[in-house]
């Protein structure tokens, strides 16, 4: 098409297995309780008139994945040349976010043999955010955003991808613009058995993570693929 164009997504997910449900969240049953939310937000718009495709794919599934399947999966391909100066702006961005009390691992794991090493998962408060930014005069860009964290079993870790690649329009015709790219991770971690110790549990690990890639200028290739795993079965 040749125009202006604009397009939105917003997306939020809120899910427990804690005996009171959502209305009274915060603080979990004590035990064998756990809460997680995800967010997905997308924003594509164009500044000016210019030559422009738009794919955009995005399914929600809220039955319990396993490895390698989403329950929020989205992919967008944009190819834009702006007339006298014109721009295209779009940003991306996934957000998982989970709690726990102390769980059996009987409830929660397949594998017979998982609670060798101990019979309970200890607390946990843990949250992953990812994303991305381009704002181009000649642009040949593709985001493909995915997460996991409804499964049927422990068995199966939480998920969070995304991933940026910003590419030549055609042979010898690089994009131009800025392209940027960032990942975020907070994890808290407990230690011990529930009847070790009631709550709240001490907090036995922390680990703050932030890293940021930016490209501006003429660009030939600049691609990221972020990656966020977490679980007891891996």
């Amino acid at each position: 098409m040749v125009g202006n164009f604009a397009s939105a997504t917003e997306l939020q997910w809120r899910i427990t297995d804690d005996l009171k449900g959502l209305p009274e969240i915060p603080q979990l049953e004590d035990y064998n309780s756990t809460i997680y939310e995800s967010t997905y937000t997308e924003d594509t718009q164009s500044h000016g008139i210019g030559l422009m495709l738009y794919d955009k794919e995005m399914d929600v599934e809220t039955s319990g994945q396993i490895s390698g399947q989403w329950n929020i999966e989205a992919t967008k391909q944009i190819a834009f040349v702006g007339i006298d100066g014109a721009s295209v702006a779009s940003t991306d961005n996934i957000m998982v976010d989970g709690a726990a009390a102390p769980y059996d691992i009987d409830e929660l794991v397949i594998c017979p043999f998982a609670s060798v090493g101990g019979w309970a998962f200890p607390a946990y408060c843990n949250r992953a955010e990812a994303g991305s930014t381009i704002d181009m005069t000649v642009a040949n860009v593709r985001t493909t955003t995915t997460d996991r964290f409804v499964m049927p079993s422990g068995d199966h870790p939480v998920e969070l991808n995304h991933d940026l690649r910003v590419s030549e329009l055609v042979t010898d015709v690089p994009s131009v613009g800025l392209a940027s790219a960032y990942m975020d991770v907070l994890i808290q971690e407990a230690y011990g058995a529930p009847e070790l110790q009631p709550l709240p549990l001490s907090l036995a690990e922390r680990i703050e993570f932030h890293e940021e890639t930016t490209a501006d200028g003429a660009i030939t290739l600049f691609e990221k693929l972020m990656h966020y795993e977490s679980g007891m079965v891996r």
